[in-house]
């Protein structure tokens, strides 16, 4: 009599492959899927300052007339106020809505100006620069 189909041991052995296999390649893939993110944050973070950049040279004022302050400043909604005065809508210079960070979803971006405009990651205490500088720590 001819017995058809796979021995336990046959099927012991798939399955130790398999998980040997899931136990290289998951920790692999979600370090990739963290440093994506990070990317994407850091891409995101040069394309708000890039719309500061924009909008200093079509207002025709500088970023430090523009922004008097150097604290950090919460970006949140599409409008950008920067002193008194003066304000921009983000989607003017940016496709999309108002960015958020990927890596972190719970902090936000913020900006502040010290000698040159800097974009952080951050949730009110902790924050991570991305432009133009990153932050190793990020």
């Amino acid at each position: 009599m001819k017995r058809k189909g796979f021995t336990l041991i046959e099927l012991v052995v798939v399955v130790a492959i398999l998980g040997v296999i899931i136990a290289i390649a998951v920790p692999q893939v979600l370090k990739n899927i963290n440093k994506a993110r990070k990317s994407a944050d850091i891409q995101n973070a040069r394309h708000i300052a890039y719309a500061f950049y924009l909008f200093e040279e079509d207002s025709g004022k500088s970023l430090n007339v523009l922004i008097p302050d150097n604290n950090f400043h919460k970006i949140d909604s599409d409008v950008v106020s920067l002193s008194p005065q003066y304000s921009f809508k983000l989607s003017d210079y940016i496709s999309g809505s108002v960015p958020k960070p990927v890596y972190r979803r719970s902090y936000y971006f913020y900006y502040k100006l010290d000698s040159v405009l800097k974009v952080y990651s951050g949730d009110g205490t902790n924050f991570y620069e991305l432009f133009p500088n990153v932050d190793p720590g990020y």
